[in-house]
């Protein structure tokens, strides 16, 4: 007769971790493009699909980038320090844009579990 290995369940992550790991995902799979003039270029190139900045951008990178791309995609703040993210990108970047679409999904999602992106019901209350 087999053994059945009852191996305890993993813990769920909190939602900025899981963000995090996300992020770092899309860095592996070479669909995360990183600073503010790269994406740019993947955004008018129609490449991005999700574009974000870090909590600690700058007010002014985020308002040339709403400008220049806004109405091309939606720029979305995650709750994600330069500092933490630089363990990603190697240095400190504040915009990262996602250019694969279900890595972009996986992120959205875990963007609105940390509470970053507001619905609709959210919103009437």
């Amino acid at each position: 007769m087999a053994k059945k290995h009852n191996a305890p369940a993993k813990p769920a992550l909190e939602p900025n971790e899981a963000l995090f790991q996300a992020v770092s995902l899309c860095r592996k799979a070479g669909a995360l493009t990183m600073g503010f003039d790269a994406v740019e270029d993947a955004v008018v190139k129609g490449k991005a699909w999700l574009v974000m900045t870090a909590s600690d951008a700058s007010p002014k990178t985020v308002q040339r980038l709403n400008y220049a791309v806004g109405d091309m995609v939606d720029v979305i703040p995650m709750p994600l320090t330069q500092d933490k993210l630089a363990d990603i990108s190697r240095k400190p970047v504040a915009i990262y844009a996602v250019t694969d679409r279900n890595l972009a999904k996986l992120c959205f999602d875990r963007l609105t579990a940390c509470g970053a992106i507001q619905t609709e019901e959210d919103m009437s209350e």
